[in-house]
């Protein structure tokens, strides 16, 4: 039986720090910290499977900027499918946990809390994904500063149109 699941992690662009899970008793791995995320529905894609879990286990999810795949990881069997993204936001939030989850941590990228999920340790230790959240998070900063730039030449022109106009009447 093929199972497949979708994780993430939150990637903060004012702080560059990562959210992970704690997870709790009631599930399996427990105490171990792990990305956020489960196992997906009959035909769901990937990316519904990661929303609908982010749903469920913290409810109401910040300001989203854009969300990048960051890996997929295939058993060899072909059994198992985890596919891996980052979930850029604004800022860091404090989640509302469901059962599945005792604890969360925003962390600097590079200093991650002990232990590990293994599934998040063979991510988190690969050091050319690692490059990969340094590059997405690089890149999310200059999206954002391109953005601010892009709004505040838009106000100026609005701005000298508005001034323009009054001058005619």
């Amino acid at each position: 039986m093929e199972v497949k699941a979708s994780g993430c992690i939150f990637l903060s662009v004012s702080t560059g720090r990562i959210l992970l899970q704690l997870r709790s008793r009631k599930v399996s791995h427990p105490g171990t910290w792990a990305f956020w995320g489960g196992k997906a529905h009959k035909e769901e894609r990937p990316i519904e499977t990661l929303y609908r879990e982010l749903h469920e286990e913290l409810g109401n999810i910040p300001a989203v900027i854009k969300i990048y795949p960051l890996h997929q990881y295939k058993a060899k069997n072909n059994s198992f499918f985890y596919n891996t993204f980052i979930v850029v936001t604004y800022t860091e939030f404090v989640p509302i946990l469901n059962e599945e989850s005792s604890g969360y941590c925003w962390v600097d990228i590079g200093n991650w809390p002990k232990p590990l999920h293994n599934g998040a340790k063979g991510i988190l230790y690969n050091k050319g994904l690692v490059k990969d959240i340094r590059a997405t998070y690089n890149m999310a900063i200059s999206e954002k500063e391109e953005t601010a730039s892009w709004w505040w030449d838009l106000k100026k022109s609005l701005s000298k149109k508005i001034q323009v106009k009054s001058l005619q009447q």
